[in-house]
């Protein structure tokens, strides 16, 4: 015969289950199970420090390029099918645009 009964079982799963509930609750307690901040609010935090070095305007201005250049895209996937080319096409350009003008930010050149 199995050495484990159905209320054994039963009683032993209940008591992990309650074990891992008290230890959830004592680690929110202590606060060691805080929720980490999410990616929008590191991005307003980086974005309330100004950009001083080159390097830093330059990741910025990547950044920007490529957000833009995303919600471009999304864009041009909502419109017919037939002005979808074209749109691509335009925010290409604009990526490109926005890429080089990254380039010479890093070079130490003005953004023109």
């Amino acid at each position: 015969m199995n050495q484990f009964t159905k209320r054994n079982f039963n009683s032993r799963t209940m008591n992990a289950a309650g074990a891992m509930a008290l230890t959830v609750v004592l680690l929110s307690i202590c606060g060691f199970a805080q929720a980490t901040p999410s990616s929008d609010e590191q991005s307003l935090a980086r974005g309330a420090i100004e950009d001083v070095t080159p390097q830093q305007k330059y990741r910025t201005a990547i950044r920007e390029a490529g957000g833009g250049y995303k919600e471009w895209l999304r864009e041009c996937d909502h419109m017919p099918s037939a002005e979808r080319p074209a749109c691509r096409i335009e925010a290409k350009a604009t990526y490109d645009h926005d890429m080089a003008q990254a380039q010479l930010i890093l070079r130490g050149n003005k953004r023109s």
